[in-house]
């Protein structure tokens, strides 16, 4: 152990790593638990707490897909941004894996006759940052959450841009971003869960376009339309308030109308 301004240092990497079973594969991850110890939150109590002084020497990540989990320990590793699989592999000009491939598209592209399927990459980035998110909510990691809310935001522009080419795509990603964030996150009156109002709030913001596939967001999204129309109506009062606005502007800027000369009535003689 070292120290750093007089104060005990201990490296990350001063435990062995820990097992991790990951997937529904089953696929085993090596992990160090000092890089799980998170602020407050349920990945720090996992490695420093009873659980750790029980002697369990094997996490259970099962129910996440090792892409998350990759993405996961890429952040706890101190890799920020975390790398997204198929965006770097079309960076370094690599063909894009089949799994990325999601098995509604495996079946459109088995039907005969039919086109390529054509995906959405910035589609399947919001989907993996809301896997990420998920994941960070469940085990309370607050620095993850805000860092996977902020890069799946900055995806929202460039899915938009995506949508002329591959509308479908990019709707069905959406509709599964939906369904992973109200699937795995609450919401009250009195405190409403960030990932839940963002995303409402895009898909309430880009009506114009998405309006076509409002029904893919109707499949398994729990309150997900509620929250949706909530962020219409409060985008048309907006709206409103803004045309209102612009009457008065515009009437400031017109010239006073001539006051009408009124005919006096002469009194009879």
């Amino acid at each position: 152990m070292g120290s750093v301004n007089g104060q005990p240092f201990e490296s990350v990497f001063a435990d062995a790593p820990m097992k991790a079973i990951v997937g529904k594969s089953k696929t085993i991850f090596y992990v160090h638990p000092g890089v799980l110890r998170q602020g407050i939150s349920a990945l720090t109590a996992m490695v420093a707490g009873p659980w750790h002084k029980a002697g369990e020497k094997v996490i259970d990540w099962s129910c996440f897909d090792e892409e998350t989990i990759n993405c996961v320990l890429g952040f706890c590793y101190g890799q920020r941004p975390y790398c997204i699989p198929w965006q770097s592999a079309i960076n370094n000009g690599e063909s894009v894996p089949e799994s990325v491939l999601t098995k509604s598209d495996a079946e459109e592209d088995a039907e005969p006759k039919s086109s390529p399927t054509i995906r959405s990459y910035t589609g399947d980035a919001i989907v993996l940052h809301a896997k990420v998110y998920s994941f960070a909510h469940h085990y309370l990691v607050d620095d993850l959450q805000s860092f996977a809310l902020m890069q799946m935001k900055d995806c929202f522009e460039p899915c938009l841009k995506e949508y002329s080419s591959s509308p479908k795509a990019t709707c069905r990603c959406l509709a599964d971003a939906i369904q992973i964030i109200y699937g795995n996150t609450f919401s009250s009156n009195n405190n409403v869960n960030p990932a839940r109002k963002q995303i409402s709030g895009f898909i309430a913001a880009s009506y114009d376009k998405l309006s076509h596939y409002f029904a893919h967001f109707h499949e398994d999204t729990g309150t997900f339309m509620i929250d949706l129309a909530f962020e219409l109506s409060r985008l048309l009062q907006s709206m409103k308030a803004d045309l209102i606005s612009k009457e008065y502007q515009i009437d400031a800027l017109l010239p006073p109308e001539p006051k009408k000369q009124r005919c006096k009535i002469q009194p009879l003689r």
